[in-house]
């Protein structure tokens, strides 16, 4: 049933269901706004703001109805912020991280019949370099369950490294609002400079914005110093610094002996191996309460050959407060016209999932020529990051995805930007931190 220009319901036997809203219909009622065609939005128009602006429109609500916005931004250093209003009541402000369109579900409540909904710009920037702006597709108030929906449950913490200077400073982070950075730790030599994180701001500062902190420990070129009582020590000093100086706590995702698998071809070293894991995640754990530990397995045994025999490590997955599994491969490997890394992910997601503990792509890569990159990595969205593809990885206990950078991440164009709006369409965020350390998974 059509009820005006722009305004649509669907009605059962038993009343309305749904609303849904054009946002090209609605009444822009401050700032400057304008209606334009474009052939992903729904019917084809879109409502484009350009400065700090407001759109209202009245409509009559179903009882029990949730909200979802379809919006995409413009981003310039920072993403734009969408004020959603009831009734004149602030609900929710939303950061549009997405840069494609994507489903923004507002946590709000509000009773049947009849309502004005607002939706506004509120934080418009132009600057020589580029121009914020946010763009509006829909709105819809449903009776059915948003919670049940595929991209409702695939909700990932995203994360970029391996620096963390790097990262925050990286147009991805920029644009999509990622809400984990990563750094490393490749053996004695980096102690000095990473020791340097406990005296300055940066770690507290990004606690404080609501961000987590993810630590990979590789240990491939120093496997003898992976399990010398010289890495207890050591381990203790670099937790402590990125615990940060304060006021501000918040997660920190340890990751050690990632890829352990190549760190030696002795029998009777994975038995060292798991008896300094142990040590060391207690040891975590003492130095910092928000520190969360996993073993970092190599993702190179999924895939194609099934699931692994983890019967000698089920102890430490045990003792593990979530699992964690590398993902990386030559852009051109592919298995069953795919690339490798798809079936080596649903395979180990599934299978370290199985432990009852959540998983964590600890680092993800694709490398090869920046051709053969952004062709690889435009495939590999298109099998893996997908509403079906995204909702049975996050079933399985996907929690969190870590990034290392590269071309089809790094290099301007529209790869980037599809990747910036895949991102931010399942990017899940964690709460703001606390003055006192916190930890645990993302909301």
């Amino acid at each position: 049933m059509l009820l005006g220009y722009g305004l649509f319901v669907h009605a059962t036997g038993t009343g309305l269901t749904t609303v849904d809203l054009e946002a090209e219909s609605m009444r822009v009622t401050s700032g400057a706004a304008g209606t334009y065609r474009d052939p992903e939005a729904n019917g084809g128009k879109a409502l484009q703001m350009w400065t700090d602006a407001t759109a209202s429109a009245e409509l009559t609500v179903p009882a029990g109805a949730q909200l979802v916005v379809r919006a995409r931004g413009d981003q310039c250093s920072g993403a734009p912020a969408m004020r959603v209003q009831v009734d004149g009541r602030l609900v929710e402000t939303v950061q549009v991280h997405a840069s494609s369109w994507a489903d923004y579900a507002i946590a709000g409540s509000w009773g049947a019949g009849a309502h004005t909904l607002s939706l506004s710009f509120a934080n418009d920037l132009a600057t020589d370099a580029c121009d914020r702006n946010l763009h509006l597709d829909r709105a819809v108030f449903d009776t059915s369950d948003p919670a049940s929906s595929p991209r409702a449950q695939a909700r990932v913490l995203w994360g970029l490294g391996p620096g963390i200077g790097d990262a925050v400073a990286a147009p991805l982070y920029r644009d999509t609002g990622m809400g984990m950075v990563t750094t490393w730790y490749n053996g004695p030599g980096d102690l000095a400079w990473i020791s340097g994180y406990a005296r300055p701001s940066t770690i507290s500062d990004l606690y404080g914005s609501g961000k987590a902190v993810e630590l990979v420990v590789w240990l491939a070129d120093h496997p003898e110093y992976a399990v010398s009582e010289q890495f207890q020590r050591d381990i203790k000093v670099v937790t402590s610094a990125l615990k940060g100086s304060g006021p501000h706590f918040g997660p920190l995702y340890v990751v050690l002996f990632t890829e352990w698998e190549t760190y030696s071809s002795d029998p009777g070293y994975p038995a060292r191996l798991k008896a300094a894991y142990l040590e060391a995640a207690a040891a975590v754990r003492a130095e910092y309460a928000g520190a969360r530990v996993a073993l970092g397995f190599g993702g190179y045994l999924w895939g194609s050959w099934g699931d692994r025999d983890l019967s000698f490590w089920s102890d430490a997955i045990a003792a593990s407060d979530f699992t964690a599994v590398q993902q990386m491969h030559a852009c051109d490997y592919e298995h069953d016209g795919q690339s490798a890394l798809v079936p080596q992910i649903q395979t180990s997601v599934r299978q370290l999932g199985s432990y009852g503990k959540r998983v964590m792509i600890s680092h993800f890569k694709l490398w090869g020529s920046p051709e053969c990159q952004v062709k690889a990595f435009t495939k590999f969205t298109e099998t893996v990051l997908t509403d079906s593809s995204m909702a049975a990885l996050t079933n399985d206990g996907l929690f969190a995805w870590n990034f290392m950078p590269d071309h089809y991440l790094d290099d301007p164009g529209p790869i980037r930007g599809a990747s910036a709006g895949l991102i931010g369409r399942y990017s899940a965020s964690l709460p703001p931190s606390l003055n006192t350390p916190t930890a645990g998974l993302p909301g």
